[in-house]
């Protein structure tokens, strides 16, 4: 087995692009039912209307951030 293929065995797929969003929950609750509002992040860290794509370093990096705002729930997709 050559170091090429053991690289490759142990290496996962990974996209290098992402989408940061945060799920606001108005009420407070987090429940099944509950109203769920999804407000996406650009590359400045601030919200913008359409979702937008990201280095995954960067989308990584403003989520760190929001989660220290307890806003909501943070995803980096």
């Amino acid at each position: 087995m050559s170091l090429a293929s053991l690289v490759l065995a142990f290496s996962s797929p990974s996209c290098e692009i992402r989408q940061l969003l945060v799920h606001v929950y108005p009420s407070g609750s987090k429940a099944s039912g509950a109203e769920r509002l999804t407000v996406f992040y650009g590359r400045r860290g601030r919200p913008v209307k359409k979702p937008r794509f990201m280095p995954a370093a960067l989308a990584h990096q403003w989520a760190r951030k929001l989660q220290a705002r307890r806003l909501g729930t943070v995803s980096v997709l």
